[in-house]
C-alpha cells in the first residue's frame, strides 16, 4: 500500500512512481475514490461543491493523466472507473454528487475514445446502494431502506463484492473488447 491525499498532486506522482519501481508496470488503474454528500443545491456552499469535486473528479483525472503515459509506453491497460447510478440519473438533494459522477462517467468514454489506439480500455462501474462505509448511517434508517428495496428488481441492495466482481471482468482479459462501456451494478434500479 501506497499511503496519501488523493488531491495532493505530488503523492499521485509518488503512487504511480513507487508502483512502478516495485512492479515495473501498471496494468489496472481502478478509480475508486468516492466522497458522497448531500444537501439541497442552494443550501450547497462553494467549498462543498470544490471538496466533491476535487474527490470524485479532479484526483481521478490527475491520477488518470499519470498513469496514461505509462500504458501509452507499454501498449495496453484497462481503466476502471467507480461511478454511480446518480451519473446515470439524477435524485435531489445531492446535486454535486450527480454532477461529480456524471462528468466522471463522460471522462471515462473519453479516455477510451482518445487512447483505444493504444489499446488502452476504459469502462465505468455505475452502482447502485452498495452496503458499505460510506452508506453505513444511511442504512441505518430502516423505513427509508424498505422503501428504497421497492426499487431494486432483484430485492436487495448491493454488496461490495457485487462490485469487486464487475471490477474484476472489466480489468481481465476476459473483456478485451470492451471499453467505454457504462456498465451498472444496481439490480435493475435503472432499468425501469
Amino acid at each position: 500500500a501506497v499511503q496519501g491525499d488523493m488531491t495532493r498532486r505530488e503523492d499521485l506522482a509518488r503512487l504511480v512512481q513507487e508502483t512502478q519501481d516495485k512492479f515495473h508496470h501498471i496494468d489496472i488503474l481502478v478509480n475508486n475514490a468516492g466522497l458522497f454528500k448531500g444537501a439541497p443545491l442552494h443550501e450547497i456552499s462553494d467549498e462543498q461543491y470544490d471538496e466533491m469535486m476535487d474527490i470524485n473528479m479532479r484526483a481521478v483525472f490527475r491520477l488518470t493523466r499519470e498513469v496514461l503515459p505509462v500504458m501509452m509506453e507499454q501498449q495496453g491497460g484497462s481503466i476502471v472507473h467507480i461511478s454511480s447510478i446518480l451519473g446515470l440519473i439524477a435524485v435531489p438533494q445531492v446535486a454535486a454528487y450527480n454532477v461529480s459522477k456524471g462528468a466522471l462517467t463522460q471522462f471515462s468514454r473519453s479516455i477510451a475514445v482518445e487512447y483505444g489506439s493504444h489499446n488502452i480500455r476504459s469502462n465505468a462501474i455505475c452502482p447502485g446502494l452498495i452496503k458499505t462505509d460510506m452508506t453505513a448511517d444511511l442504512m441505518e434508517d430502516e423505513a427509508l431502506m424498505q422503501e428504497w428495496s421497492k426499487e431494486y428488481p432483484i430485492g436487495r441492495f448491493g454488496r461490495p463484492e457485487d462490485v469487486a466482481n464487475a471490477c474484476l471482468f472489466l480489468a481481465s482479459d476476459e473483456s478485451s473488447f470492451v471499453t467505454g462501456a457504462v456498465l451498472p451494478v444496481d439490480g435493475g434500479f435503472t432499468a425501469h
